[in-house]
């Protein structure tokens, strides 16, 4: 039979990978994960620095247990983080210092630390940190618990981060067709209109309003064709 430790931790899982599959937004997602972690290592408080891919500098995406305006004075432990993703070997130097001399400037009652690395395919591309307020040292099974998590938290970023590309650059080529000098048209296969710019308004005279979903020959109709084959 489970302890009541290991259903936690299995119960906690579950929900996240629930959400994962149920597509939350990212900071949601996130400190469920940072709420959970903090819960299963006994911990008061958690983050989560992620990096950025264009310049490889850390920043903090989300905290709990944190009061909002002091976060960014946990800068200090995103500094000499190493490049490499293994858990077994992660090590950030001097980290338990660093949040000695932070704390000890906000008054704040945190004394130890914990942090592994968030990875996909071996790359890494954030960091979950855990807090306590109380001097027990972490353990190798509390990592073990919290690499659970960490692994969860970057599967969240990676898909967030791949999808929020993907609707930037459908952002980019909507404004591209929006803005076009010629007029542009995009049908799905039923032949309706699901594209339809400012300039074809201009030049047939409808709405975009007026056009999107009506099938295409309720909207264009060709005074004159150079081929024979039709549009189906």
């Amino acid at each position: 039979m489970l302890t009541d430790y290991r259903v936690r931790q299995r119960d906690h899982l579950l929900e996240i990978s629930r959400a994962l599959t149920a597509q939350l937004d990212l900071d949601e997602l996130l400190e469920m994960v940072l709420e959970a972690a903090a819960e299963m290592l006994s911990g008061q408080a958690s983050l989560i620095a992620l990096r950025d891919p264009d310049r490889g500098d850390f920043s903090i995406q989300a905290s709990y247990g944190l009061p909002s305006a002091v976060v960014p004075y946990f800068e200090p432990l995103l500094s000499d983080i190493p490049d490499y993703a293994d858990p077994s070997r992660f090590h950030i130097p001097g980290l338990a210092e660093k949040l000695g001399q932070v704390v000890a400037g906000l008054g704040l009652r945190l004394e130890q630390v914990v942090a592994l690395p968030m990875s996909i395919r071996d790359e890494l591309i954030g960091v979950l940190y855990v807090f306590r307020a109380y001097g027990g040292r972490f353990t190798a099974n509390d990592r073990q618990v919290l690499a659970s998590f960490a692994d969860q938290a970057a599967i969240a970023v990676y898909n967030a981060q791949l999808y929020e590309r993907v609707s930037q650059e459908k952002r980019r080529l909507d404004a591209i067709l929006e803005y076009s000098a010629d007029g542009v048209l995009i049908l799905d296969s039923a032949q309706r209109i699901r594209v339809f710019n400012r300039a074809l308004s201009r030049l047939i005279g409808w709405s975009a309003s007026e056009a999107i979903d009506r099938h295409h020959d309720k909207i264009i109709r060709w005074a004159h064709l150079e081929t024979d084959r039709d549009l189906s």
